[in-house]
């Protein structure tokens, strides 16, 4: 598979905007998730993000802001699409082959995107095949390629449409797979049990995880 590496200001601001000023995803038990990610981001765009303004105006503030931050010093994102495009070329192929081996599946992607952004959650576009990684850290961006892309595996193999789940339940057992390929990660407050089942016991495949997984996660709609 081919991970192309890229920087976008645009992009770069939806993270800003559509997980920190405003989150659009399940939280999965995370308590004040924007109120902590607030706290990591720089102060001029943490007064961006909280101004009244409507979203389109605030998000071409924030691209713009970014664009300017990338000219006065792009170094930091050069170096790091550098190093990992190189560190990829080594390491790529033994963290798909990683991937096949859980799902005992072919990884279904010719070309995936990571988009490096400077703030500080990982989103991802499933339909548009990218995701997101911080431009810091190149052990941590290698920990979020193998999550997303385990993402990936799941969301083509396991189609929405076929489990009986309601969405939010289908996309918590998405997030707990991640424990098969980032076990040190302790995951969101509500995959706690679900990863309790995974550990509880070697399972001869990961249909066979899922399936409990799923079977879990009925008996819990059931009694709600």
């Amino acid at each position: 598979m081919n991970l192309n590496i890229k920087y976008s200001a645009e992009k770069d601001a939806k993270t800003y905007l559509n997980f920190i000023r405003n989150f659009k995803s399940f939280k999965h038990g995370r308590a004040n998730i924007q109120g902590k990610l607030m706290k990591g981001i720089d102060e001029s765009l943490q007064t961006l993000l909280l101004s009244e303004e409507p979203d389109d105006v605030v998000f071409e503030k924030v691209v713009e802001y970014l664009e300017q931050s990338y000219k006065n010093d792009p170094k930091p994102i050069e170096d790091s699409i550098s190093k990992l495009a190189s560190s990829w070329a080594t390491v790529g192929e033994n963290i798909i082959f990683s991937l096949e081996f859980l799902y005992g599946k072919p990884f279904p992607f010719d070309d995936v995107t990571m988009y490096l952004t400077t703030s500080n959650i990982y989103p991802y576009n499933y339909k548009q095949r990218y995701f997101y990684a911080t431009y810091k850290f190149l052990s941590a961006q290698h920990n979020i390629a193998i999550h997303e892309l385990n993402h990936f595996m799941f969301y083509f193999y396991y189609p929405e449409r076929d489990i009986k789940l309601s969405t939010e339940n289908y996309e918590l057992l998405k997030e707990s797979l991640t424990i098969f390929t980032n076990p040190s990660k302790e995951g969101k407050p509500n995959e706690k049990p679900l990863r309790d089942l995974f550990k509880s016991k070697i399972w001869k495949s990961l249909d066979e995880a899922i399936q409990a997984g799923i079977e879990f996660l009925l008996n819990k709609q059931t009694q709600e």
